[in-house]
């Protein structure tokens, strides 16, 4: 049942209708009213939190109106709201009573079984409402019947559900904003393209479906069309604010810029900016290397929200970028406070220790990074590089060795192969690297990325050249 607005055009009647049933409370008599002012004067109560005035407005009510479904309904509704689920089932069979095809009393009662975590009592309720239902109105009770097997972790039923609500009321956003959130849980972003391609294409006008495919196809790695999913929902609806989110984000990912300032400044003309939006206004700058500006944003950003240490650990990119390891640092450790377990702070926090020539805290750092995600090459081959820097090669290839056992990546044959060469143990390295440029050629800038100092030996050249013939 809907409640009634009492903040638009019916505002002006219900301030003098709540002047005037206080005024009768204060006298100690109700006169006779409409059920329809009556479920006002229950709404207005119920935005107030005031369930027990608002119940008690009721029983007047029904007092006056005793053969009223409606304010039965309303009842029970006031009381599921209070978990007084015994008192509201009371409630909605005098309600039955009086009018036995009324939806609202099935779908109220629906909802406090689901409350109860009763779910199979919720879907008896349901399929004798469909009996009654047409429509639109057959259209909500499928949504409602999604959100109980949803709850049962029945994803399939419940993406069969919603896609019956649809069909019977193409426009119901409830159904096919919740579409998305059921596919994504099931996993199934296949079908997920399938089916909203299909929807589109009968539909082409609903946001709702382009957004849910662009995030389809964000899943699935397929970043072009997702942007493109994205931008059609917003040219559909200019006002939509999830869609200008996820389509900026995917143009920063992208490498577009230029595009994504544009949609930032778009945002801005419709919505007041949040930390994720300055955020992303700062990555742009940062990533076109306009490091004041992005530092400028970040900051509001951080008036805002940190982002779980995210807008700290950009501010502390800007100034690596510019050499500015103080700085730098100073930055790093305070997304290291807001995170101790990310380990992109921890490294970047070891890679600026070891600028500053902290060989210990780089270390402390390096392990630190590793212990949170092992499975990441790039944190192994940072402390390689570090490693060979200090000239420890034999931790090199002790670390390299626990590496394989958590990794198998041909980088990591790569940097085998460098710290053996650049530690002087070339007929190993040569080995090594020979095994590497069999198994992937492609790969062999690693060698010198990881051992720069080794493009300038003619014979790793030549060595190189002969597995490309």
């Amino acid at each position: 049942m809907e409640a009634h607005d009492f903040n638009g055009e019916h505002q002006p009647d219900l301030k003098l209708l709540v002047k005037r049933y206080e005024g009768m409370l204060h006298e100690g008599g109700i006169s006779f009213l409409e059920a329809d002012s009556f479920l006002m004067l229950t709404d207005y109560y119920e935005e107030q939190n005031n369930f027990d005035q608002a119940l008690d407005v009721l029983i007047h009510a029904i007092r006056q109106h005793p053969f009223s479904p409606s304010l039965f309904i309303r009842k029970a509704q006031l009381l599921t709201e209070q978990e007084k689920y015994d008192l509201a089932f009371n409630a909605l069979e005098s309600a039955l009573i009086f009018s036995p095809s009324e939806l609202d009393i099935y779908l109220t009662k629906a909802d406090i079984y689901l409350r109860m975590f009763e779910q199979n009592k919720a879907m008896d309720v349901l399929n004798i409402a469909k009996n009654y239902a047409r429509g639109v109105d057959l259209a909500d009770i499928y949504v409602l019947e999604s959100t109980i097997s949803e709850t049962s972790k029945d994803y399939h039923s419940a993406i069969k559900s919603l896609k019956k609500s649809l069909r019977l009321d193409p426009n119901n956003e409830i159904a096919i904003s919740r579409l998305w959130g059921v596919y994504d849980l099931s996993g199934d972003y296949a079908n997920a393209i399938t089916f909203h391609i299909k929807f589109i294409n009968s539909n082409p006008y609903s946001f709702w479906a382009w957004f849910n495919l662009g995030l389809a196809y964000l899943n699935v790695g397929m970043i072009e069309k997702a942007a493109d999913a994205f931008d059609y929902s917003i040219v559909i609806n200019e006002r939509f604010e999830p869609a200008y989110h996820y389509y900026i984000d995917t143009l920063i990912g992208l490498e577009e810029y230029d595009q994504a300032l544009r949609y930032l400044n778009e945002y801005q003309d419709f919505f007041k900016p949040d930390a994720q939006i300055w955020f992303h206004l700062g990555q742009c700058y940062e990533y076109k290397s306009e490091f004041k500006k992005a530092i400028s944003y970040y900051t509001k950003a951080l008036d805002l929200n940190n982002l779980s240490g995210r807008v700290y650990h950009c501010i502390g990119n800007c100034y690596m970028m510019q050499n500015i390891w103080d700085l730098a640092k100073e930055a790093y450790l305070q997304a290291y406070a807001v995170n101790k377990y990310n380990e992109e702070f921890c490294l970047s926090l070891a890679d600026t220790y070891d600028v500053l020539d902290d060989k210990d805290k780089a270390h402390s750092f390096y392990h630190k990074a590793i212990a949170i995600a092992p499975k990441e090459v790039e944190i192994w081959i940072h402390y390689i590089e570090f490693l060979m820097d200090d000239q420890s090669y034999s931790i090199a290839l002790e670390m390299l060795q626990e590496a394989k056992e958590q990794i198998d990546d041909i980088v990591l044959d790569y940097a085998k192969a460098a710290v053996l060469l650049e530690s002087g143990k070339r007929h190993e390295g040569f080995i090594v690297l020979g095994k590497a440029l069999t198994d992937n050629f492609e790969a062999h800038n690693n060698l010198f990325q990881i051992a720069p100092t080794l493009k300038e030996d003619l014979s790793i050249s030549a060595f190189i050249e002969h597995y490309k013939n």
